[in-house]
């Protein structure tokens, strides 16, 4: 075939209803040449023997342990390269795709070197907004003036406001085209995150290699993913999100940027530590602040999760 191939990473953990879904979806994409890798992330239901048994044709990985969004998508990566994919997609298991999402990806990967990273236009599932549709979940990314993320859109009908290809600062790991060229030369995910933030340091890394990442407004599939309203989020969220944060702002933050980081963050955190109190969330306001100190006891990975109560092993 004259077209690139694809293998497409998805995870599954405890979640048959998700992952058979998005399988679904994938069975009628126009895009021939693509290998389809399911990464069993130790999940403790019979997710996996369903999953094999409805979709034969998919290439299943099993880890016996819960690597994290890190781990799981590592190995289906390490397997797609060897096997002789030409690029990776990564894919959240919770999304539905639209038929032909993937040629656009595509185009926009191979129409410039550079470029080692591309990612589209994200809309929430219509059943998590009550039957709404064209509700976007993320349409390019931005840096805020505390120096974190934000999606471009979020929480917006789409009318039309982001229909320009971009330059963006990440492409979201939820819909992740990464160039197998760039894999083998920078790496793959770093397991130091487990979860969150991991897609940013990846760009980063890419950004600094001489690379770019963009924005394809033309790739659309959808997120059957219920955004928790603000100072509604999980402690675990909250943990993971602040704890990586860190990570993330000593690896790459130097000099101004660094300065910027260690001034207006901290006032943020305090912000969001006042705003889930009055939310009467204190395990995710507390969450925020073990996050920090773990962070500074030297805690990667899983270090912590099992003592905060967020895993059992």
């Amino acid at each position: 075939m004259t077209q690139p191939r694809v293998g497409i990473v998805l995870v599954n953990w405890n979640s048959y209803d998700d992952t058979a879904a998005c399988l679904t979806s994938l069975a009628a994409i126009t895009y021939a040449n693509v290998e389809i890798i399911v990464v069993d992330n130790g999940s403790q239901d019979d997710s996996l023997a369903r999953l094999k048994t409805e979709f034969p044709t998919v290439t299943y990985i099993y880890s016996a342990e819960n690597t994290g969004f890190t781990g799981g998508n590592n190995l289906g990566i390490e397997h797609a390269l060897e096997a002789g994919c030409d690029h990776v997609l990564l894919l959240n298991n919770d999304t539905f795709v639209l038929p032909g999402f993937l040629e656009p990806l595509v185009a926009r990967l191979e129409s410039d070197p550079r470029t080692a990273a591309v990612s589209g236009k994200i809309y929430y599932a219509p059943q998590t907004r009550g039957g709404e549709d064209h509700v976007i979940w993320y349409a390019g990314c931005y840096r805020k003036w505390h120096m974190g993320y934000h999606h471009y859109g979020v929480e917006e009908k789409d009318i039309g406001r982001f229909e320009t290809p971009k330059e963006i600062p990440y492409a979201s790991g939820c819909l992740m085209l990464l160039r197998g060229s760039a894999i083998r030369k920078i790496g793959v995910l770093s397991p130091e995150y487990f979860i969150y933030w991991e897609e940013a340091d990846w760009c980063h890394r890419a950004r600094d290699a001489g690379y770019r990442c963009m924005y394809e407004p033309k790739s659309v599939i959808y997120h059957n993913f219920t955004s928790a309203a603000l100072g509604y989020e999980t402690a675990f969220h909250m943990y993971m999100q602040y704890r990586n944060c860190f990570i993330y702002a000593k690896k790459h933050y130097h000099g101004l940027d660094a300065v910027r980081y260690w001034t207006f963050y901290p006032l943020y955190m305090i912000y969001r530590w006042v705003f889930d109190l009055r939310a009467k969330n204190p395990r995710a306001a507390k969450a925020i602040w073990w996050g920090m100190r773990d962070y500074f006891k030297g805690y990667r990975g899983k270090q912590g999760l099992r003592e905060r109560g967020f895993i059992k092993s």
